[in-house]
């Protein structure tokens, strides 16, 4: 028999013509007659108990097109001699080198396959909220690619932060994962708009009321301003200042300087309130992150002992969200803003 296409199991180096060889009685597998005497016995001893043989190592392959070409995902490569073996194989047909690892690995590969042709198959990757189902239509991912085991935080999870934020998880899931590894965060236009009442809805109250009370002192103090009959007064007298007539003193152009300050100082106090939403908006999620951490971290371990069905559900009531007291501020701020405006238009004053 021709055994130059074969390579010996113990040194691995390919038969030649001539050479002396033995043939296992048992499984049929070859041997150079120095390796086999060496070795003390076949090289596939502990598998001759199973019916091994070693034909078996050789499958026959119906060759064809679809075969061909997924090839690469049908085939292993030796890492030893190179040798490309069929998917099934334990040991390399030409060297006989396990071929576990390097058979895990086609394994992913294929089950990558898989999920390009089925994106339904398996979870998304990190950064990816959704995949398509079975039926076309998306399928949201609430960790948003991320184990639920996964730390996203000192001592929490992604699944317990999930529970803990409640709303708009996916969102928060990335957020959270971009803070915990790269230490950057994501500008928050909610938190932007609302401010205060986007702290209130996220249950950090005291954050949420300082907010809310900056915001809505600074329109009433700047709407005050306005509709006092001594600020329409310095508007109309710088508007008629010439600078060819007015007096050069130095006491004429300190009052100037003053009349103008007050004049201004309504869009000084309303751009306080534009620096306050816009810090808002950059430090939200860095806040709320920090907040739900120190949350989840405290109920935990208030509660050693909870199960982790339990300990979901006391996250969950004392995360997510609270609507009512954000909608009831943001509804009051707006009202006494523009009841503010009606008293002092009713009233005749103004420009």
């Amino acid at each position: 028999m021709d055994f130059t296409q074969y390579t010996c199991p113990v040194c691995h180096k390919p038969f030649q013509n001539g050479e002396d060889i033995v043939v296992c009685p048992e499984c049929g597998a070859p041997h150079h007659r120095e390796c086999y005497e060496q070795n003390g016995n076949c090289f596939y001893q502990d598998k001759h108990a199973e019916d091994f043989s070693f034909e078996s190592l050789f499958p026959k392959k119906e060759e064809s097109a679809q075969q061909e070409r997924f090839e690469d995902f049908q085939t292993i490569v030796c890492p030893v001699c190179f040798h490309r073996n069929p998917g099934n194989a334990e040991f390399c047909q030409r060297c006989g080198t396990n071929l576990k690892e390097e058979k895990q690995a086609v394994d992913q590969n294929r089950n990558r396959q898989n999920t390009q042709q089925n994106p339904g198959a398996a979870p998304p990757p990190f950064g990816v909220p959704f995949q398509m189902g079975a039926d076309g239509m998306p399928q949201f991912d609430p960790l948003a690619g991320l184990d639920s085991k996964e730390p996203i935080g000192d001592g929490v999870t992604a699944g317990e932060a999930a529970k803990f934020t409640g709303k708009n998880t996916q969102y928060f899931s990335m957020v959270f994962s971009r803070i915990r590894k790269f230490g950057r965060s994501k500008f928050n236009f909610a938190a932007f708009l609302l401010s205060g009442v986007y702290f209130l809805y996220r249950k950090m109250y005291g954050l949420g009321i300082v907010f809310s009370l900056l915001t809505l002192a600074s329109t009433v103090i700047s709407t005050v301003i306005m509709m006092n009959p001594e600020w329409g007064a310095a508007v109309s007298e710088l508007a008629q200042v010439n600078p060819k007539t007015a007096p050069t003193t130095s006491g004429y152009a300190l009052y100037l300087l003053g009349r103008m300050g007050f004049v201004y100082l309504p869009l000084l106090i309303n751009a306080v309130r534009y620096v306050l939403m816009l810090i808002s908006g950059l430090t939200a999620n860095r806040i709320y992150y920090h907040h739900s951490m120190k949350k989840i971290k405290t109920i935990k371990e208030e509660n050693p002992s909870l199960g982790e069905e339990e300990l979901g559900k006391q996250l969950e009531a004392k995360g997510g969200v609270n609507l009512a007291i954000a909608v009831s501020f943001g509804i009051a701020i707006l009202a006494i803003s523009y009841l503010c405006r009606f008293f002092f238009a009713a009233s005749g004053v103004g420009l």
